[in-house]
């Protein structure tokens, strides 16, 4: 497949929103591959990033967040269990729902054609118009996250 367009950027800790890439295609494409990824060393914490800091930050979070006090090896395991970083895709074409991946994954690719179509989105006869991919940010946990979002065809 040819690669017909390419968006990189970097995200940082406490990001919310969506960023949504439009592409207008030259010609009608028979089969599509959009993939995205970022850096899966972003993720996660580590046991390493664990750190005293953190650990009194995620309890003073709670408890004016959520009004509950929480001891340090509680507030450890949510570091290092519950949090992570939360990106997800979502393509339309003309405005048409055609797919959206809510896994917990770091490289994922949405895939598209006549017979075919990945989880979660739906096989296209023809795909021709004009492409919007939405990438969905749920949470960010570390700063310059960076992602990368390609669109290839044929």
């Amino acid at each position: 497949m040819e690669e017909i367009y390419r968006a990189e950027g970097t995200v940082h800790r406490g990001f919310v929103g969506q960023i949504t890439y439009t592409v207008c295609l030259e010609k009608p494409l028979t089969k599509m591959d959009i993939h995205f990824w970022f850096d899966a060393d972003k993720r996660t914490f580590s046991p390493e990033e664990a750190t005293q800091e953190r650990i009194k930050e995620t309890q003073a979070l709670c408890r004016e967040k959520y009004g509950m006090d929480m001891t340090e090896e509680e507030a450890r395991h949510v570091i290092l269990h519950d949090m992570k970083t939360e990106i997800h895709t979502l393509a339309t074409m003309d405005d048409q729902f055609m797919g959206c991946v809510h896994k917990q994954l770091t490289d994922r690719h949405m895939i598209f054609d006549g017979e075919y179509a990945s989880e979660g989105c739906v096989p296209q006869r023809v795909i021709d118009g004009v492409i919007k991919v939405t990438v969905l940010v749920f949470n960010v946990i570390k700063d310059h996250t960076h992602y990368a979002l390609t669109l290839s065809g044929e």
